[in-house]
């Protein structure tokens, strides 16, 4: 128990660290890096860790998965923080209800709803984007109508829109500097944001290059309908809420009557989880309240 509180301890600083965007160099006086001990040696394990994700040809949370969910962090405080996390439920569960193998459980969940934040994140991220797209295509528009070239217009929208739409877009223009073409880099945004929309002006600009013509009015055209599916969109998200909240309640109330029960009468749930039929059945509930989750998901997420 000891060790894993130390496990803890160690990395209670990569833990209570925000993230911000302001460089370290700016946050302390004449741009020196003032770290305490425990600082320093959260620092060091997550350098090693990120060191061996490197190494390895798998690695539970990838880079590209941290940035599509508007992460700046690296794998390795990732795995260090979920570490953490899952060593302290371990512990304070273990010490709680005096049950290692309750506490193990509840520990293994961790990196599984660390997982599924990521999921909510990028997809959030993804709707957010598509939200703001209406706007940025009259943008780009308005631009062009001003006398800009394309890629100008495209640098202004990365510098004066909101994330995530600046961001994607100045990855956009970095390609187009290093030598990628601009259609292929809007249509991997596209593809990185599972945005049909934007695919959209990724056709209209491959087609006014091989063809000609007025671009700034065919994003006018193809931001109206952007802006109708939007409203489409807000319509049927409001439809499908309350589908949404009773797949929330359904997905949380078996772990919560399950801890309820443990919690006020450790016997009731003693044969479920002291004895083999019981580990057995667990283990089949759990495969089956996974299939019941994405079905229910695919059953409330409409797409249209």
């Amino acid at each position: 128990m000891c060790v894993l509180l130390a496990i803890a301890a160690l990395a209670y600083a990569v833990l209570a660290a925000p993230v911000s965007r302001v460089p370290a160099s700016r946050r302390t006086f004449g741009g020196t890096d003032q770290k305490s001990g425990l600082n320093f040696s959260s620092d060091q394990l997550v350098e090693r860790v990120d060191d061996l994700l490197r190494r390895s040809s798998w690695t539970p949370f990838g880079a590209k998965e941290l940035e599509l969910a508007g992460l700046r962090i690296t794998p390795g405080n990732v795995v260090v923080l979920v570490a953490a996390v899952a060593a302290s439920v371990l512990s304070v569960i273990t010490l709680l209800t005096g049950s290692f193998w309750f506490g193990l459980v509840l520990a293994l969940l961790v990196p599984v709803g660390a997982k599924v934040y990521l999921f909510i994140l990028t997809d959030r991220r993804r709707a957010l984007f598509t939200k703001q797209l209406d706007d940025t295509v009259q943008m780009i528009a308005s631009a062009l109508r001003a006398g800009f070239s394309f890629p100008q217009a495209l640098d202004a929208v990365a510098r004066d829109a909101d994330s995530p739409t600046a961001e994607e877009f100045a990855r956009i223009i970095n390609e187009n500097r290093i030598g990628r073409d601009l259609v292929v880099a809007i249509e991997q945004t596209a593809d990185r944001m599972a945005s049909d929309d934007f695919r959209w002006v990724a056709e209209a600009v491959a087609i006014h290059r091989d063809t000609g013509g007025n671009l700034n009015e065919v994003l006018d055209r193809v931001g109206a309908t952007m802006r109708e599916r939007n409203q489409l969109r807000e319509q049927v998200n409001a439809l499908a809420a309350e589908g949404k909240l009773s797949a929330i309640v359904l997905m949380i109330l078996p772990i919560a009557l399950a801890a309820f029960y443990y919690w006020i009468n450790a016997g009731y749930m003693a044969p479920l989880i002291g004895t083999s039929l019981g580990w057995a059945l667990l283990g089949a509930s759990v495969v089956l309240y996974i299939i019941g989750g994405l079905w229910m998901r695919a059953i409330v997420n409409v797409k249209f």
